[in-house]
């Protein structure tokens, strides 16, 4: 079975995308790219560590009323999902970010609680 290059492209670009997405947003930093799929199957290995990440904005909760600039949003790098908390509001829904943070076993805003969260130190949106 013969694969077009534009199902070749398909397959593989998401894969070759973030990585470069993650450079490029954090260019300047020698740190190497935490895959989401690696800090979600094993938490225990990430608790309480720094972490450097990127992918695309998934899903955005903000508490109502401007209250505060404190939200949640989930980002997926391809290979897995997390919840990020930050102190700086959440960017837009389809955004892409890099950022730095702090895994915490759990998380809370407006009530809810997340289970392996990343807590934002610093983002970068392309």
């Amino acid at each position: 079975m013969t694969v077009s290059r534009k199902e070749n492209f398909k397959r593989w670009g998401a894969g070759l995308f973030l990585p470069l997405l993650a450079a490029a947003l954090l260019a300047g930093c020698d740190e190497h790219m935490d895959k989401l799929r690696d800090i979600t199957n094993r938490p225990a290995s990430f608790a309480n560590k720094d972490v450097t990440v990127a992918g695309e904005v998934t899903k955005v909760y903000e508490l109502p009323l401007g209250i505060a600039d404190i939200a949640a949003y989930r980002i997926s790098d391809g290979t897995g999902q997390a919840w990020v908390l930050s102190r700086a509001g959440a960017p837009r829904e389809g955004d892409k970010v890099g950022l730095k943070g702090t895994v915490r076993p759990e998380g809370k805003i407006g009530g809810e609680t997340l289970l392996n969260v990343i807590v934002e130190k610093e983002r970068k949106v392309q």
